[in-house]
């Protein structure tokens, strides 16, 4: 056993003596306590190598920097030259050498006890990666990871680091088509000024119960930013929760989320300013239909002595059905005078007199709608990098509008 294994191992065991005393994450406005995260499948199995079927949207033979994870299982890596000096590891095959790195990192910026869901993740650990940019590596191509849940519970950790200067992009896309408890806990701590630009997306099965939590530490200015797909079809908590624990230190969330058929999702993103003269930015757009709920939950919050900062966020939804429900939760909490911060939210449905000024140019109804849908979600799919997970978007989100 190595000594990061070990090291591991009694986290496990601290997550596992505090587990009784902990509570469910809250998911304001959903209930959660009935939703069933604990039936957990977690045999060993041995997936097989290349690219799976349900995966076959978001890569193609010729696109470089390429992961693949089945079932915890790295099963597809191509990676350019540009990637000799990032270490790309499963998080359970952490070499000794990076032992104080997972020492000072793991569980700080996501504690094993923040709540019952996170030290079930650490407990029952059966996949994820450790990536690590060493100091002043700046990579311009950008990394896809692909993580599919096939034949077991996904309980997925990641631990991103980056050192001092340094900067990746980094596409990461979750899928997979039946039945499954899915528990992911991304870690990520950004280094004095380095920068992580992260685009993440959900595409999930509808009977899968899912939980979601990125938790991140930006360091003196460092930045943050993260685009997020919530495009999952089963019931979904997501916590994107940002601390800008340096000074100088930036981050802006871009959420886009449907919510359809029965579903629900519930999506928190908060940016915390625990250092002066930091920059929070939040903007969140969703999609509610049939009898769906959607929830954005939004919150800024600046710590008193945190002078110069700003944190600004936005949310809107969008009701397509008479029996969709959404709710868009705006909060500021501020204790220091000396900044900046405000808020915009809205939930309604699609604007008539933009449908009749589009009819009057000859378009139908539905197609006018289709066309306003479009335009309010596609900015956010714009801003990803990679062609093949952009094109998936692109596919998911209208087939998810257009049934």
């Amino acid at each position: 056993m190595t000594q990061v294994s070990r090291f591991m191992d009694e986290l496990k065991k601290r997550a596992a003596s505090e587990l009784a005393g902990l509570s469910l994450p809250k998911a304001e406005k959903t209930v959660i306590k009935n939703w069933d995260f604990e039936t957990l499948a977690l045999n060993e199995v041995a997936p097989a190598a290349g690219i799976p079927a349900v995966a076959a949207g978001l890569v193609k033979e010729e696109d470089a920097n390429t992961v693949i994870v089945v079932d915890g299982k790295i099963v597809y890596s191509k990676l350019s030259d540009s990637f000799k000096d990032v270490v790309i590891a499963p998080i359970t095959e952490v070499a000794d050498e990076h032992l104080s790195l997972v020492q000072e990192h793991l569980g700080k910026a996501a504690p094993y006890n923040a709540n019952k869901l996170a030290a079930m993740n650490l407990i029952n650990l059966n996949g994820g990666l450790f990536i690590y940019a060493p100091k002043n590596t700046v990579i311009e191509e950008a990394l896809s990871v692909i993580y599919v849940q096939q034949d077991r519970s996904l309980i997925n950790r990641n631990l991103i680091v980056l050192g001092q200067s340094a900067e990746l992009k980094l596409v990461e896309a979750y899928v997979n088509d039946s039945k499954a408890i899915i528990n992911l806990v991304t870690e990520v701590v950004v280094g004095d000024n380095a920068k992580l630009d992260h685009a993440t997306m959900e595409r999930l099965h509808a009977d899968v119960t899912a939980y979601n939590s990125k938790r991140v530490h930006v360091q003196k200015h460092g930045r943050y930013d993260l685009s997020h797909g919530a495009l999952s079809d089963g019931n979904v908590v997501t916590e994107n929760l940002i601390g800008l624990v340096g000074e100088g230190a930036e981050s802006e969330v871009n959420v886009v989320a449907i919510a359809e058929k029965t579903q629900k999702q519930n999506v928190t993103v908060m940016i915390e300013h625990l250092a002066p003269r930091t920059i929070g930015n939040i903007v969140n757009h969703g999609i509610s239909q049939d009898e769906a709920q959607l929830v954005f939950n939004g919150i800024g919050k600046i710590h008193k002595g945190m002078k110069g900062s700003n944190a600004e966020q936005e949310s809107r939804v969008m009701i397509l059905s008479e029996n969709a429900r959404a709710d868009a939760n705006p909060l500021l909490l501020i204790e220091e005078y000396d900044v900046m911060a405000g808020h915009a939210a809205g939930v309604g449905k699609i604007d008539e007199e933009q449908i009749y000024y589009m009819m009057s140019r000859g378009v139908t109804r539905r197609e006018a709608e289709l066309l306003i849908i479009q335009g309010f979600l596609m900015p956010f799919v714009n801003e990803i990098s990679n062609e093949s997970v952009r094109e998936e978007l692109t596919k998911t989100i209208q087939a998810k509008i257009s049934a």
